[in-house]
């Protein structure tokens, strides 16, 4: 019997999760070009090298690295068009609301940008500030792919009001702003992508210490949350999951400031970055989206 892969609820599950995966993936493989200062192993764009569209031999593995990242842009098309389709086929059955198929596109148009993004990071030389832009791309493309799942899955909220649900907004909206500082932190930090990259100028030690701050703030936040839902398992656990997050986090974002930036080390939280933002956005579409 032939599978699937457009027409069926498992199969619009399916294209859901891996676009998640993908957009979440695709940080981590970029902080590895990152952190192995691949970021010019391609130093052109949209090819690769004056004349080709693959890395030459003296690019060597920098250019391998940078490449491969590039590729996989290819790979997260290739699912958004299955996602695309698939919520095209369940929206004209009556499966899924008609909201379905403009964030699918959204998830499209935004690789494209992301792409856009990338190449004009190479051709300004690794420019710390549109560097973070391709970081807060991939943010907003993350809760869009949540917002997603939550559609295909078709997950209910929970009604909240009052003081928890403005709780639930301000652990939000203050987790994007700790991203937000963290690529600021990272553009202050010796991690250019290049060894020839400027970086933003900012004090290093400030911006880490305003970013721990609030850490700390959000983390407080996450732990009142964690009380005043004793009640509501469903959004207890999703507080606990954010508040697990935040704690791993914080333990690698202090070993990885007081180490001095090892590669590991960052890349572990480069890993948890990208989760704490799926988190934050699971949280806040269950407990305090204004469709709740």
């Amino acid at each position: 019997m032939p599978v699937d892969l457009l027409g069926s609820d498992k199969a619009l599950k399916r294209w859901a999760l891996a676009s998640l995966a993908a957009n979440v993936v695709i940080i981590w493989t970029g902080a590895l070009v990152r952190l192995t200062k691949s970021g010019l192993g391609c130093p052109t764009w949209p090819q690769c090298n004056a004349g080709s569209y693959v890395p030459v031999p003296e690019s060597g593995v920098h250019g391998v690295i940078e490449f491969t990242n590039r590729t996989l842009t290819f790979v997260l098309v290739a699912l958004s068009i299955g996602l695309f389709l698939a919520a095209l086929r369940a929206v004209r059955d009556g499966r899924r609301p008609r909201r379905l198929v403009p964030l699918t596109i959204t998830i499209g148009l935004g690789i494209i940008a992301q792409a856009v993004i990338g190449g004009i990071s190479v051709l300004t030389q690794l420019n710390p500030w549109v560097v973070g832009l391709h970081m807060v791309a991939s943010v907003v493309l993350i809760i869009v792919s949540v917002e997603i799942v939550h559609v295909a899955y078709d997950l209910k909220p929970v009604p909240t009001a009052g003081r928890l649900r403005a709780l639930i907004q301000a652990v939000f909206w203050l987790g994007l702003v700790i991203v937000v500082l963290g690529v600021v932190v990272t553009g202050a930090g010796p991690n250019s992508g290049d060894g020839a990259a400027t970086r933003n100028g900012l004090s290093l030690e400030w911006t880490a210490k305003i970013h721990a701050w609030a850490v700390w703030l959000e983390v407080a936040l996450t732990a009142l949350g964690l009380w005043w839902t004793r009640s509501e398992p469903r959004l207890r656990r999703l507080f606990i999951g954010v508040l697990a997050v935040e704690l791993y986090q914080g333990v690698v974002g202090y070993v990885q400031y007081f180490t001095h930036l090892p590669i590991g080390v960052v890349l572990a939280h480069m890993v948890g970055t990208s989760l704490f933002v799926a988190a934050l956005a699971h949280l806040w579409r269950i407990g305090a989206d204004a469709r709740a």
